[in-house]
C-alpha cells in the first residue's frame, strides 16, 4: 500500500552556487553552511545541499550548483504504506530546524513502521497551471505521476493567493466565491490534479484522497500573499472542492487547528515573541523563526499530528 500528502510551496527560491564541501575544511564547510542558510529568497532560509528552502526528498545533481527544477526527487521505501506529501515550502518545511522537524518527517515519526512518508513540497509552487512558478512544472509533481499510492494529500493553495495588491505576481484570479467558484482556475486546476491522483493507487479503486486546508496567514502582504484569500477564501473552497469532486474524506482541517476562525482578532501586523499566548501564535513565531507564513517546529509537530489523526481515523 502507498499513500501521498499534497500542498503547496511558499515563496520563489533561491540558488546557492559557491558552496563545495568537497574542497573546503571543516570550519569553513561549516561556516559556509550558515552563510547559504542566511542568504534564503525573501529571508527563507535554504538547504545548501539541494540550493533550496526546506527539505524535500530530492537530490541536486547539480550540486553546488542547481536550482528548484534540478532536482531529482524519489519516493521512499522500505514500508507497506507509502505516504507522500506534496505541496510548498509549509510542506517542504522551511524554516524547520532540520529535515526531521519538518510535517512529513514528524508524521513519518507519528504513524511508525508500516508507512514510508515522501516529503514532496515543493517550494513556491502553485496550483495554478498558469501561477507563476505551478507545481505541475516541478520535479516533485514527475515523481508523484510516477510512482503508486495508497493516500494523497493534497495542500496547496497559499501561493496561489498572491496578487499585485499585496505585492506579489497576479496568481489569484478573485472569481473562486460565490454560486460560480466551481468556474475560476484553481477551482479548475485543482480537480484536475484530483483526477491525475486518482490513476495513481496500487489498486483499481484508486488512493484514498484528502484535501487538506493551509494554515492561516498571520499578516497581510507577506511574500506578496493576500491574507484574505488565504484566511477567508480557502477554507471555504477547499472543502468545496473536495465536495464537487466526490472524494469519500473530509477535507484536514489545519487551517482550524491553527486557530485561523480567530483571524480578525490576528495582530494587525502578525505575530512577535511577545505573542506567544495568543491564538496559535507560538506555532508560528519563536527565536528561531517567525515569518507570519512558515511553522516553526512545535507548529510543524502539530501540522503533522492533523494529517496523522486524518490518516488513522479517515477524518480530521
Amino acid at each position: 500500500r502507498v499513500s501521498v500528502c499534497v500542498r503547496a510551496s511558499v515563496s520563489v527560491c533561491a540558488l546557492i552556487s559557491n558552496f563545495s564541501p568537497h574542497k573546503m575544511p571543516t570550519t569553513t564547510l561549516l561556516l559556509a553552511a550558515l552563510v547559504a542558510v542566511a542568504a534564503a529568497h525573501d529571508g527563507i532560509p535554504v538547504n545548501p545541499l539541494l540550493n533550496v528552502p526546506g527539505f524535500p526528498d530530492c537530490v541536486q545533481p547539480l550540486y553546488p550548483g542547481g536550482d528548484i527544477y534540478s532536482l531529482k526527487c524519489f519516493q521512499r521505501q522500505g514500508a507497506p504504506v507509502r505516504v507522500g506529501c506534496v505541496g510548498d515550502s509549509i510542506t517542504a518545511g522551511a524554516h524547520s530546524s532540520g529535515a526531521n522537524h519538518t510535517f512529513p518527517s514528524q508524521l513519518q515519526a507519528l504513524l511508525g513502521s508500516n508507512y514510508a512518508v515522501t516529503n514532496l513540497g515543493a517550494c513556491g509552487s502553485t496550483m495554478l497551471k498558469n501561477g507563476n512558478s505551478p507545481y505541475w512544472d516541478r520535479p516533485q509533481y514527475k515523481t508523484l505521476t510516477e510512482n503508486k499510492w495508497d493516500i494523497i494529500i493534497i495542500m496547496l493553495g497559499t501561493n496561489d493567493s498572491k496578487d499585485k495588491a499585496s505585492g506579489g505576481p497576479a496568481n489569484w484570479p478573485h472569481n473562486c466565491t460565490g454560486s460560480t467558484a466551481h468556474l475560476c482556475p484553481y477551482f479548475q486546476d485543482y480537480s484536475s490534479m484530483i483526477d491525475v491522483v486518482r490513476k495513481l493507487g496500487t489498486t483499481p479503486s484508486g488512493p484514498k484522497i484528502y484535501v487538506a486546508i493551509p494554515p492561516p496567514l498571520m499578516e497581510q502582504g507577506v511574500y506578496g500573499m493576500n491574507q484574505t484569500v488565504i484566511n477567508v477564501v480557502l477554507p471555504e473552497l477547499v472543502p468545496a472542492i473536495g465536495k464537487a469532486n466526490n472524494l469519500d474524506t473530509s477535507p484536514i482541517d489545519v487551517f482550524g487547528a491553527f486557530d485561523g476562525s480567530q483571524y480578525p482578532q490576528f495582530p494587525v501586523k502578525g505575530c512577535t515573541l511577545q505573542d506567544s499566548g495568543l491564538f496559535k501564535c507560538a506555532w508560528f513565531c519563536d527565536a528561531q523563526s517567525c515569518d507570519q507564513c512558515h511553522p516553526n517546529d512545535v507548529g510543524y509537530y502539530n501540522m503533522a499530528k492533523v494529517m496523522m489523526q486524518a490518516i488513522a481515523t479517515g477524518s480530521p
